[in-house]
This record gives structure tokens, sequence and C-alpha cells, in this order.
């Protein structure tokens, strides 16, 4: 081997690491996880290597962190040890070398991912539910959206709670951070339009401005009685769209039936007047309040409703559909109970998919964990979208659970279908095929209070901070410390 020239290993070993190299970018793009093949059709490998900002070829580059971090928030928010595993498992299959078990490098990577490649993931997967949208899922011809709140935990960190404080009635180092969370649904398809956030104790309206966007004409808006204000309302109609919301229990109280033009026993059509300009109480600045339009069209709706404990009780319901000729009033009315929707959606986020509580250090990472969480949700609303269709059933029939549970336990499956489209189509025919038969049980007579049958463990609260509580046990129990 004396004066064998040194280049030549050099550029064997070149070789090898540059077919590695194109096996990876064919891999990562294509075939590294079964989410990448099940969505392909939604999310194709050309599309998201246009958007990829990555410049190396690395193992948490945005592709292979995107799919591993769908991957985590559908197994039920599993932990960033178990996306690990995804890595190195779809990297074992496919001959490349693995990555660490170190989760550090993880969690730094899936900071890394940049929002406009969130905005733009996010932006192709509702146009795809868009496009799905058929006749009979819109009501007359207009889109049904829902707005509402809700709240999650953060992990108890420095930064957290500058930005989403802790409730004030609890001591320092005994609670947890709530970001305050305010998202717009499209019932006709049942994706989210959208998602703010904000400190828990901001009022609703404050963080539903930022959904106004996202309203045009030919939607029609559907929320409780806390956006019933004339402004929003105001602004929803400046943008094209109609509210369908409960009457204001400040505007209940002042409401006298006999004014106004009667349309029906149940109906009446009024004119709000704008409420003086108030600095206290106002969002908007005097110029943007005196903007608004002087006087608006409202027509009331007032009918009675079965409650929780079966108490028939009125109900007034607000809306900007004035023509009786073309919307009938009872139908309304009945309409605003699909309000209820996004509840559940609510639900199947918090509930479902276990995000209760969200296990991220920082602000930043829990707008990118919202961010991700809405792409997710929507990528399954368009399986069931599709399943609805194939069912001949409306889009909210089908059960988030059971679509998940099938989409979960079938998605590797798909990772043998990758470069062969026809068998793909099959596959994914299939899967929509069975997602078709988990249809939601209606039980109507059924009763669900706002109870808990669980008893919890008999443990007392932290009431001071933890290196500061002093247990003491006694017979499964703590006695309180003199």
């Amino acid at each position: 081997m004396a004066n064998l020239p040194s280049h030549v290993f050099a550029t064997a070993r070149r070789k090898f690491q540059a077919g590695i190299r194109r096996l990876r970018e064919s891999l990562v793009g294509e075939s590294l996880s079964g989410y990448a093949v099940m969505f392909a059709d939604v999310l194709p490998a050309a599309f998201l290597k246009r958007i990829d900002p990555t410049r190396r070829n690395r193992h948490f580059g945005h592709l292979p962190m995107f799919w591993a971090w769908l991957a985590q928030i559908l197994e039920g928010n599993a932990s960033c040890s178990k996306a690990i595993g995804f890595i190195q498992s779809w990297c074992r299959t496919q001959g490349l070398p693995a990555p660490s078990s170190d989760t550090g490098s993880y969690c730094r990577a899936r900071l890394r991912l940049s929002d406009a490649f969130f905005d733009q993931v996010a932006r192709r997967v509702g146009e795809t539910l868009a496009r799905g949208e058929r006749d009979g899922d819109r009501w007359h011809g207009l889109s049904l959206k829902a707005v509402d709140g809700t709240t999650v935990k953060l992990a108890d960190t420095e930064a957290n709670q500058k930005s989403f404080p802790q409730p004030s009635v609890q001591k320092p180092g005994c609670g947890f951070p709530v970001m305050g969370i305010a998202g717009l649904v499209n019932l006709s398809h049942g994706g989210w339009e959208a998602m703010t956030t904000g400190a828990f104790n901001e009022h609703d309206l404050t963080l539903a401005e930022g959904l106004l966007d996202h309203i045009h004409s030919g939607d029609l808006l559907l929320g409780d009685r806390a956006y019933c204000s004339y402004a929003f309302i105001a602004a929803v109609l400046e943008r094209g769209g109609q509210v369908v919301m409960r009457l204001h229990q400040q505007r209940e109280v002042a409401l006298d039936w006999r004014k106004g033009r009667k349309i029906s026993p149940h109906e009446r059509l009024v004119t709000w007047r704008r409420p003086a300009y108030s600095a206290l109480k106002g969002r908007l600045s005097r110029e943007a309040w005196e903007a608004l339009p002087v006087t608006l069209g409202i027509r009331l709706i007032r009918l009675k409703y079965e409650d929780r404990s079966g108490r028939l009780r009125p109900m007034t319901v607000v809306t900007t559909l004035t023509d009786p000729a073309v919307h009938d009033g009872v139908e309304i009315h009945s309409l605003y109970a699909r309000r209820w929707e996004i509840e559940l959606r609510l639900r199947d986020i918090k509930t479902t998919l276990g995000f209760e509580m969200m296990h991220v250090k920082t602000p930043v990472m829990a707008r990118k964990t919202l961010a991700m969480i809405q792409i997710a949700d929507n990528l399954m609303r368009v399986l069931m979208q599709r399943a609805a269709h194939e069912a001949g059933e409306p889009v909210g029939s089908i059960s988030f659970k059971g679509a998940l549970d099938l989409t979960t336990s079938i998605h590797e499956s798909f990772r043998n279908c990758a470069g062969k489209p026809r068998k793909r189509a099959g596959q994914a025919h299939f899967l929509v095929k069975m997602m078709a038969t988990r249809l939601v049980d209606h039980r109507p007579f059924r009763r669900e209070p706002r109870t808990v049958k669980r008893r919890p463990k008999p443990y007392p609260l932290l009431n001071t901070p933890r290196y500061a509580f002093v247990e003491i046990p006694h017979r499964s129990r703590y006695r309180k410390v003199a």
C-alpha cells in the first residue's frame, strides 16, 4: 500500500457521503414518516421543500421536526423523548444514522421552526379544507363560523409568569401561568381559521379582535353573549359578515319588548344607537369609536329552550339577518345551538389531545405549540371531511376521537406506499372508508351534569412553594401545621 495516493480514499468517502445526503433528502421529503405519506396530497414533498428554510442536512431540520412534532401531538401530547424515538425509528428503518437520545437538541430544534413556515403550512391546509366545503355544509349559502375563548396552563417558569401571570389569588410558587386563547372555527368544514393568545384575564372581546381579519363576505358568525357588543358587531358587518349571538346580560335587563317593529309574537326589529364613548371601558380610540355607524338594525328573537335541569327558560338571540321573508326566526334561534360545537372543538384539543397544560418553558414556545396544534387538528379535519362525504353525513358527524385512534394506528402502514401513488391512493381510500364508520352517537335525552364522579386523592393543595412545603403524613392524609 506504500506510495498509494490518499485522494482515492478521500474521493470514495465523499461519494459515500454524497449518497447519504441524497438518500436523506429523498427520505426526509417523501417517506421519513408515515404521516408524510398519509398527508402527501395536502402537504406534498415539493411544497414543503420549497418553503423549507433549512440549508444544512441535519437530523433536526424543519421537515423532520415538523413530522415528529405532528406525531407527538396526535399521540396525545406525547413526551419529547417519544418524539426522539419516532425520529430514531424512522432513520433506522431507512438505513440512516440515528440521532442521540438527548431531548435538548430536539427541543432547541422546535424553537428554530420559523413562524413563516407555520403560516404557509396552515394556509395550505386551510385552502384544502375550503375546497372540500360543499353547498350542503353551508347554512342558506352562508359559511358558519363560531368564536369562543378558553385557557391553558403553562409550565411554571419566570418567562411564562411574566407574559401569562397566574391568578392573583394563588400564592407565588403554588400555581401555574395561564394563557388565554381565542379561536375562530369554521363549522362548514370543521377546521380552525385562526387563534390568538393573551393573558387569562383579558376580556374575550379583546382577544377576538385579532380574529376579525378572518371574517369575510358570506360568513355568519355565531358567538355567546360576551361578544354581543356594538363595536364588535359593527366590525363584523364592515367586513361583510353577519352575526347570530345571544343578547348581552346588561341589554337583557334593560330590554323593553314593546319597543321596535313587531315581526311576530317572538320577534322584534329594533335600532341600536351607538353608545357614548368611554375612555375607561372602551378598547378603541375616540376617533375609531366615532367612525362606527351611528345606528345598527338588529333583529331580536326570543324563544324558550330547555336547560340542563330540564326546565324551560327564555333566551333572546340577536342577529343582523333582519329580513324575515328570507330567514325564518325560529330557524335562526335553533341555529344558535350550533355555537356549542366550538366548545366541543376546544374539548378535542384540551382533553382528547391532552393540552389542558402545555409543558413549555417560554411564551414563544407556547405560541409555536398552539400553531402546531392548529395545523394538526386541521389535518385531522381534512380526513374527517372526506369521511363525512364518503358516508353522506354532515361534517360534524364524524367522531374526532374515533378518527384520531384510527389515524395513529394506521399511519405507519403508509410508509410502504412511499413513491407508489396507486398503492398510496388505495390505502388512503381505505382509511377514509373506515373513518366514515366512526360516527358520533346521538343520545338526545342523556343528562350530563357538570359534576365529577372520580374522587381525587386525599391530598391537600400545595399552599407554599415546593422547597418550603413540609410533608406530615398521617393515615394517608396530611395534618395542618399549627
